[in-house]
């Protein structure tokens, strides 16, 4: 009975062979080295979860379909699924999802204007999908978009979420006094320092662990 180890190592390489790529190509893709990519094509290790995850991503499977045995008919097929044709279905999904944020905004002001609210301006749903539309960025690019995008999303949600703040508490309280709350913005400055200190922290972590798997093999 085939280990765990032997089972990933076979999917990995030969789905990375029906696509044609080489094992260098594949290091690039994630960041790796080629020995990396070497070790876990020959079973003397597993990549971590998220590194699995990642490669399911980029290959079209899933998980568990990298975890169970699979025929060689079926890894060549999935292997020759076009990358340009996967990245345009994820483009699709993601703009869906932007554009059903923005469909709910326009829903729940069209409610307002139609009962006539007089606690609420319905245009501020606008303002709210904002942010909401780049934490949907957020959660499609951790699951099949690029490390380096994480860092400008996640501060660009920071930001329109403060601004979004803003703009609420100058809409509800008072005009005068509610725009005078200028300084609430000034809370996304220590937030960007502290979210790029994280995201510098992580990729030294990664780094490190990645030569560690190195020097180990």
């Amino acid at each position: 009975m085939k280990s765990l180890e032997e089972i990933v190592a076979r999917n990995l390489a030969e789905l990375r062979k029906a696509r044609g790529l080489t094992q260098l190509e594949v290091a690039e893709r994630f960041n790796y080295t080629d020995k990396s990519v070497s070790k876990w094509e020959h079973g003397d290790g597993l990549p971590d979860v998220r590194t699995l995850q990642a490669f399911a991503d980029f290959y079209g499977v899933t998980l568990d379909y990298l975890t169970h045995d699979q025929s060689d008919v079926s890894l060549h097929e999935k292997g020759r699924i076009s990358p340009k044709d996967l990245r345009m279905n994820k483009i699709i999904l993601t703009a869906l999802a932007i554009v059903l944020v923005f469909s709910i905004a326009t829903v729940i002001f069209a409610a307002t204007v139609v009962m006539d609210n007089v606690w609420w301006n319905g245009w501020l749903a606008f303002v709210w999908a904002v942010p909401v539309s780049f934490l949907c960025l957020i959660s499609f690019n951790r699951r099949w978009g690029r490390r380096e995008w994480g860092l400008p999303l996640a501060i660009a949600f920071v930001w329109t979420f403060l601004f979004a703040v803003y703009i609420e508490l100058a809409v509800d309280l008072d005009y005068d006094s509610g725009y005078n709350l200028w300084f609430v913005l000034l809370l996304g400055i220590p937030l960007t320092l502290g979210i790029f200190l994280f995201w510098r922290f992580r990729e030294l972590h990664r780094r490190s662990r990645s030569q560690e798997e190195n020097a180990n093999k």
